[in-house]
């Protein structure tokens, strides 16, 4: 008989948590995922914080929580984790009544990119571990990884080069609309300088003297059409990285940068031009951008998507980031070259791809070799 009533008993109180479990175990129940940082670059550490709060009576004595994200946050721990396209990781713990647990987890941002995580499940189990129930919660979580920093010793001594010819452009080119003066003709003067009322006043040739332009730009113009039909993946990224590491360059000495790239976007489009700005801000703005490109994805066609924001460029040093190097390419810059505009073509290159490039502008051009 007493067997019996044992036997009872603990079926009524195994009916009776199996209830009470099912009914109130996600009750109260919260869970909190973020990023300790909105922004890192590549080879930056961070921490994803994970938050989990049962304010109810009932202790959850086994937890399971699941999140995915991108394989390129690597996190220490792969035993609590699958890595295929994605990174699914597991993490198995307790809470008791009105409990918080928070924990750090460190990962590393091995790749530029934008990441997120959009949801985590909690699965719990009974006092028996006789049934799972599981709970969907939304997340939103978002991280940029701007592009690495280039700091090879090769960089400097050709920023330097870039930077001298855009000062030496910017202070030789007069504003029309910032009226300085009059002063005597020189024989480099063009003819629709010469202010004929001053010249029959003196008997000399007189010419409208003009302050420099203070508004002497750069525009970035990235390339990333494959230049073989093997895809060079290291030199994409090396080209995004010199497209921000200049802009950050640039921007530091007050020289506004715009950007402009055949590239598509996560989103399938083509990224969206970068106006001309300077500061911190469009620093940022200039990174994420960055960060967006997608080079799965194939670009649109330079010359035909480009060419007449080339060719449009005023009172702009105009820089090419582009290992494609093919004859509607060359053309273009050749064709740049005679009618005496300002640019400067970045080629970066590897053990697999050689430079080739025409005579004409030679002297226009930088080979990069990628690290």
């Amino acid at each position: 008989m007493n067997l019996l009533a044992a036997v009872l008993g603990a079926y009524f109180l195994y009916l009776l948590q199996k209830y009470l479990y099912r009914k109130w175990w996600d009750k109260n129940l919260e869970i909190e995922l973020k990023f300790n940082k909105d922004t890192a670059k590549e080879g930056d550490s961070l921490t994803l914080v994970e938050s989990i709060t049962n304010r109810k009576l009932l202790p959850l004595p086994l937890l399971k929580v699941k999140f995915r994200t991108s394989r390129n946050l690597e996190f220490p721990g792969m035993e609590n984790a699958s890595v295929t396209d994605n990174y699914y990781r597991s993490d198995v713990l307790s809470l008791m009544m009105y409990q918080k647990l928070t924990r750090q987890l460190p990962f590393l941002c091995s790749r530029r990119g934008y990441y997120t995580v959009d949801r985590a499940d909690i699965i719990c189990s009974n006092l028996f571990l006789s049934s799972e129930m599981v709970m969907d919660c939304p997340q939103q979580l978002s991280l940029y990884v701007y592009p690495r920093t280039v700091t090879a010793p090769s960089f400097d001594p050709m920023f330097k080069t870039l930077l001298g010819t855009v000062l030496t452009k910017r202070f030789t080119n007069e504003d029309p609309f910032e009226f300085r003066g009059i002063r005597e003709y020189q024989t480099y003067d063009a003819l629709k300088s010469v202010n004929w009322k001053a010249s029959s006043k003196t008997g000399e040739l007189k010419v409208n003297a003009f302050n420099y332009t203070s508004s002497f730009q750069v525009k970035l113009l990235l390339n990333l059409e494959q230049e073989t039909a093997l895809k060079q993946e290291d030199l994409e990224e090396e080209s995004i990285r010199l497209a921000s590491t200049l802009s950050e360059k640039f921007l530091a000495q007050g020289i506004p940068v715009s950007l402009l790239t055949n590239c598509r976007s996560l989103t399938g489009e083509v990224s969206e031009a970068i106006q001309a700005g300077s500061g911190i801000h469009h620093l940022d703005t200039i990174n994420k951008a960055l960060s967006l490109l997608d080079t799965s994805k194939t670009p649109l066609p330079f010359v035909s998507c480009l060419e007449g924001q080339c060719l449009e460029s005023k009172n702009e040093y105009v820089i090419f980031l582009s290992t494609y190097q093919k004859e509607d390419f060359q053309d273009l810059l050749c064709h740049m070259a005679a009618i005496k505009m300002d640019f400067i073509w970045i080629l970066p290159v590897n053990k697999d791809i050689t430079a080739a490039v025409r005579e004409e502008i030679k002297s226009k051009t930088i080979i990069w070799t990628a690290a």
